[in-house]
């Protein structure tokens, strides 16, 4: 009997604790998913950080389809489906959509060649080891340069 009453009171106890993870993980899953979607009601913002109430009611449908077991993607393509791809935060990889994906790794990768030719260019050209700056100064000149600081003193 008290065998029975401590496993009833241990999960009573964390039946809380689990139901409040599963809240915080529908929480974070939630979030990404707003931050996937570009708000249709404030231009320029996600759908997370869109204060207006068609934005609060979108986010609720969506919560509850999440809640209710559909897919995270499921929901998504029938936002994208309701609205446009044009509110799509990240752009799919296909079509223009590979180019936004592209360019920018192609533009780092040009980057960082010229990056590595200008070194190489600028390491060819280093000063010698033994000169201090590089260009060596004729004798004659430097008897000039001894010869005229020897009458300033």
């Amino acid at each position: 009997m008290r065998t029975a009453a401590a496993v009833l009171v241990v999960s009573l106890w964390c039946l809380p604790a689990s139901a409040q993870q599963g809240s915080e993980a529908l929480d974070r899953q939630s979030y990404e998913m707003y931050q996937q979607v570009f708000s249709p009601f404030c231009p320029g913002r996600s759908l997370n950080d869109c204060p207006s109430s068609k934005a609060q009611d979108l986010k609720r449908e969506m919560r509850a389809k999440l809640e209710a077991g559909v897919p995270q993607d499921e929901i998504l393509s029938e936002v994208f489906a309701r609205f446009g791809d044009k509110y799509r935060t990240v752009p799919l990889f296909e079509g223009i959509g590979k180019m936004v994906w592209i360019a920018p790794i192609a533009f780092a990768l040009i980057g960082l060649a010229i990056a590595g030719g200008v070194v190489l260019r600028r390491k060819k050209g280093s000063p010698a080891p033994d000169s201090p700056s590089g260009t060596a100064i004729p004798e004659e000149l430097q008897r000039r340069i001894d010869e005229e600081l020897a009458k300033l003193d």
